[in-house]
């Protein structure tokens, strides 16, 4: 199998603007979690395609905007998360759950602030949607919805989302390499044994089966070697909320990751492009709900701190031949390699890629 994405799309400034009108602002894409924003005026802001996004909660019905203010043009709200009203913090214009200003200082200073006016400097919405705890938001209403876009992988996302328990650890990092590597570098295992032969790679064998659902794909594996200790207790917890066998890994696409190991530990990769050859990645580390609390506080106790250790330390590994790769295939523009069988999944997220970017592959 050959490369659909050309070498020259992992630095090339043109092409990473594309991309951010395509992939990020016409397609669903991560925005945050619900329980986040369970009171009114709670809010979080995601950056997406260059943009800040406001997602907030206006009695109990979920809005998104960009969050700039039509005044002025200063961010609204100024923190990644919180809960306060829609208020710019420079002249302090207050606005509803439409993004339509409805509280301006000095209001008779303006020679005219009517009601058409005011309509007419609402703030720009974008489309939220959820699936479970997951939060999607896109600029474009194109009439597709998220279960639309999510297909076949929508049902076991929601069952992943909802078996998400309580949060262990928030860490990110900064790789100097394009969103697509980072994405591509975890859609495969067989750069296991020589970037994590201390981590990872310490479970044993990787092999598993790929499953293509249109745009998306989940890896299901079964590691060899596992703790005994952790052995025996997932032999007598039999009623977790996610049933699943053995490690998978999901993902979301364009740029959402997802992990678990027999639904007792649960991860969420959120991978964010700063520019064509900058990447944020935040991840989330959780451990699976159970339908015990005292088994649910053991699982905690006795495992949570390895999970979130293990994840970092995997990130901490990955980060760096990420910048290697970004450095090698920015000398190759014309180059395209060569795909092994333990790289289908990255195979299809090229198909996936050309398919919306087919415009632009094509010029």
């Amino acid at each position: 199998m050959k490369p659909l994405i050309k070498s020259s799309f992992y630095s090339n400034n043109e092409c990473f603007e594309q991309e951010k009108i395509i992939l990020c602002h016409q397609m669903w894409n991560f925005g945050g979690f619900t329980t986040d924003l369970e009171n009114h005026n709670d809010y979080i802001c995601k950056e997406v395609g260059g943009k800040s996004i406001v997602i907030q909660n206006f009695h109990g019905k979920l809005k998104a905007f960009h969050n700039v203010c039509s005044h002025r043009f200063s961010r609204i709200h100024t923190n990644n998360q919180g809960n306060g009203a829609l208020q710019c913090p420079y002249h302090a214009w207050l606005y509803n759950s439409d993004g339509i200003p409805i509280g301006i200082p000095h209001q008779h200073e303006f020679n005219e602030m009517s009601d058409t006016l005011k309509k007419s400097l609402k703030l720009e919405r974008w489309l939220v949607e959820r699936c479970g705890v997951f939060i999607f938001i896109k600029k474009i209403d194109d009439g597709i919805s998220l279960k639309d876009h999510l297909g076949e992988i929508y049902e076991q996302l929601l069952d992943f989302s909802m078996a998400i328990g309580r949060q262990v650890e928030r860490y990110q990092t900064i790789i100097n390499a394009n969103w697509k590597i980072v994405v591509e570098n975890s859609l495969e295992s067989y750069h296991i044994w020589s970037v994590h032969p201390n981590s990872l790679g310490k479970f044993g064998a990787v092999e598993g089966d790929y499953f293509l659902y249109g745009l998306h794909s989940i890896y299901k594996s079964n590691p060899k070697k596992i703790d005994k200790k952790w052995e025996k207790f997932l032999g007598s917890v039999g009623n977790r909320s996610l049933k699943v066998n053995g490690y998978q890994h999901y993902l979301v696409f364009p740029m959402l990751t997802l992990a678990t190991f027999s639904g007792m530990s649960l991860t969420v990769h959120v991978i964010n492009p700063l520019n064509s050859t900058t990447t944020e990645v935040t991840n989330y580390t959780f451990m699976g709900k159970l339908n015990d609390e005292r088994l649910e506080e053991t699982l905690f106790n006795m495992n949570s701190q390895s999970t979130a250790d293990l994840t970092r330390v995997a990130w901490e590994e990955d980060k760096p031949i990420c910048e290697q790769v970004q450095l090698g295939i920015s000398e190759v523009e014309e180059k395209t390699g060569i795909f092994s069988r333990e790289e289908q999944r990255v195979y299809g997220f090229h198909k996936a890629y050309v398919q919306f970017m087919s415009e632009y592959v094509r010029a």
